[in-house]
């Protein structure tokens, strides 16, 4: 299994807490959890306490680091990062800072340093040239960049020349959503939570209040935070006693992340009115603490910027430019309960479809991503994943290892568990005894997946008996059976996923086809279930009519099957004896062809004109896609699934139906540019892959 050593070093004073250092911590959290990360962190300023430090010192599996008995500047930054990483050689470092710390970090770590900076945005069109050239060349130059949202990423790609493939969206490490929110005001209470400045709008929180108290006098305010920036414009004296004196204001200073949220979820409207400089149609920025109050289905008071009206619509109600705007806007959600349910509903609305489209974990996969992954395909029957399989020995982004099963539930234990140390995706073909062993033995930090085709209709007990929550991903090979396994075994939707088989296009395809038209095939014969029996049937009825069609079988015969001879296939046994002595008597008996089962589909396609599908039950029937690859035209009975998977105007009621559309020759479909479109292994393998990265 891939594994990563990595310092983590953010421009953020984890004594203060704002919405950076509550970003920082989770970040930290996040990586720390992943077994494939070995992870070292620099603190900017030595620990004082606080919440946020007593949060990362819960947190294991990770190494704190200090080197400065106060905040580092930035030429301490760089030189401690150089020590570090010449002590250490990291893999990745992952750096938030600046554009200057970024230039001198470049520097010494070309195509390993991994960069969040926010400052190309905030000040957007404010650089010169040269100064375009030098953030365009440390851009390029990391392993990648990190932004937080697709509107940030077009703007950087735009702005700095940079490939998109090369930034990557790392959302605001968001809150859970609260189940069953009210959307009720109970309590007429404002809050904010986070740093005190100008900039974030703390003399306008100020002003704001001030003015719906004339409005509303009983409206109360929750505040969470400890630390001021800068003088506030002037009026920090009076904002620090405001707060502290005002009776309608409950101040509670230094708080965790948890009672941060806490305090939101507690409050009625959120405030997040930051300054012009900061929320302004250029800004690609959204607020830690403007998903803590939409997560909880509270409605906020924020500017009507570009990136706010994409997230929670053009007609969100509670928009606003000034304190004016923003006294009267609250006084009005207080006091009317339909806008505020509205707005409530709409500000939790735009938090479930925003949380729908983040996976932070994936961050640990981008970090890793310039190693190889090993996926180890495990299964007793490998045949159908074949394709899959040379695809990804042949992509150069992979290794490939094998479990190969000798049945649903033998195998050498020890083999399977010297490969699944080596392995980051665990693929198990079949949901038998592979997914059930898998299941319960998968390592921490790695992937496993399930494709699972009709057998496992017969033998749930395995899907069952595995541990579901260790499961990573579902496929199907139809979606009849989606739909079924989903009903059947519970399993939740956002982990299944339809694929069809492969099928090689290219191989099957061939100009040069030496059918005379008259020429059905079938292929495989056993079980019975295969119906050779309609197949005979539906060749008779056609011989009859013109003694020019023959039947073409292709697959082992039962009595070359060693397990037919079990007692429960008796019965099997006597049907066949049965219909070959039919066959052996027949007048028609010359035109009806047993082929050997052998590596030789393509070739044996070549000179079949319709493809028989006959059986009582099939999984996606497979030889139907290769046929039609081949030029052969699909003719089925209609087994249970058949139409989610082939054209209904090839699916035929009873074998009257058949017969007559084969009689009548006119066939309009283009049967290889449809296999072509649905089954290709290119196709099927690009989407395979991306599954397998989830």
């Amino acid at each position: 299994m891939n594994t990563l050593k990595l310092l983590v070093y953010a421009d953020v004073n984890l004594n203060i807490m704002d919405g950076s250092s509550v970003w920082l911590v989770e970040l930290l959290r996040l990586l720390s959890n992943d077994p494939r990360i070995q992870l070292d962190f620099l603190q900017k300023a030595p620990d004082e306490g606080g919440p946020l430090n007593a949060q990362l010192n819960e947190i294991k599996n990770i190494k704190r680091i200090e080197k400065h008995p106060k905040p580092m500047k930035l030429e301490q930054v760089v030189e401690s990062i150089r020590d570090l990483d010449n002590e250490n050689q990291y893999e990745r470092i992952l750096v938030r800072g600046n554009i200057s710390l970024g230039l001198d970090l470049i520097e010494f770590l070309p195509n390993r340093l991994v960069y969040y900076t926010l400052e190309p945005f905030q000040r957007r069109g404010e650089f010169s040239p040269e100064e375009n050239k030098e953030i365009q060349n440390l851009l390029n130059k990391t392993a990648f960049t990190i932004v937080q949202s697709e509107r940030m990423k077009n703007s950087y790609s735009s702005d700095f020349s940079i490939p998109k493939e090369h930034i990557y969206i790392l959302p605001p490490l968001i809150p859970p959503i609260v189940k069953n929110p009210s959307f009720r005001n109970s309590s007429n209470t404002v809050c904010y939570t986070g740093k005190f400045s100008e900039e974030w709008g703390t003399p306008g929180l100020v002003d704001t209040f001030k003015k719906l108290k004339k409005k509303l006098h009983y409206v109360k305010l929750n505040i969470a935070g400890n630390k001021f920036h800068g003088d506030l414009g002037g009026r920090r004296e009076e904002v620090q006693e405001f707060f502290s004196n005002d009776s309608n204001v409950n101040w509670i200073g230094e708080v965790s992340r948890q009672e941060s949220i806490g305090l939101s979820r507690s409050s009625d409207i959120g405030f997040a009115l930051r300054s012009s400089e900061i929320d302004n149609n250029n800004s690609q920025e959204l607020s830690t603490k403007l998903f803590e109050y939409m997560s909880a289905g509270k409605p906020v008071i924020l500017r009507p910027t570009t990136v706010h009206k994409d997230l929670l619509g053009q007609n969100y109600p509670l928009f606003a430019n000034d304190c004016d705007e923003a006294a009267e806007k609250c006084f009005q959600a207080l006091t009317c309960v339909e806008l505020y349910s509205e707005a409530a509903k709409m500000s939790y609305g735009a938090y479930k479809s925003f949380s729908k489209r983040v996976n932070h974990q994936d961050i640990v996969r981008r970090l890793v991503s310039y190693k190889k992954d090993t996926i180890l395909f495990a299964g007793h029957d490998l045949k159908f994943i074949g394709d899959i399989m040379r695809s990804f020995e042949k992509d150069e982004r992979y290794d490939i290892l094998i479990d190969q099963w000798k049945g649903h539930t033998v195998h050498d234990e020890t083999q399977s568990l010297v490969k699944l140390e080596q392995s980051d995706i665990i693929f198990c073909e079949w949901g038998l005894g592979n997914i059930r062993w898998y299941s319960r033995n998968k390592k921490p930090g790695q992937k496993l997946f399930v494709r699972v085709h009709r057998q496992e209709i017969q033998r749930l007990d395995y899907l069952c008996e595995s541990e579901a929550e260790k499961i990573d991903g579902y496929i199907f090979i139809a979606p009849y059976r989606y739909e079924e396994f989903v009903e059947k075994v519970d399993i939740p939707r956002s982990k299944a996923k339809m694929i069809f088989n492969t099928v090689d296009t290219k191989r099957f395809n061939s100009k040069n086809r030496n059918s005379d038209g008259f020429t059905l095939g079938i292929v495989g014969i056993v079980p019975w279930g295969k119906r050779l029996d309609r197949a005979i049937n539906i060749f008779e009825k056609l011989w009859g009519i013109d003694k020019r069609f023959k039947l073409r079988v292709k697959g082992k015969r039962p009595e070359q099957l060693p397990w037919m001879n079990n007692p429960q296939h008796v019965g099997e046994l006597e049907k066949y004896t049965k219909l070959f002595k039919k066959i052996e008597n027949a007048p028609w008996k010359r035109n009806v062809y047993f082929d050997s089962h052998g590596n030789d589909m393509d070739d044996w396609y070549k000179q079949i004109d319709y493809l028989l599908s006959v059986s009582d039950y099939e999984g996606s029937h497979q030889a139907v896609a290769e046929g039609m690859a081949s030029g052969a035209v699909p003719v089925i009975l209609p087994w249970k699934g058949a139409s989610t998977v082939y054209p209904s105007s090839n699916i035929f009621s009873d074998e009257e139906a058949l017969v007559s559309y084969i009689l009548d020759g006119q066939h309009k479909l283009n049967v290889t540019s449809y296999a072509a479109s649905q089954f290709d292994s290119e196709i099927i393998y690009s989407n395979m892959r991306e599954i397998l990265r989830i």
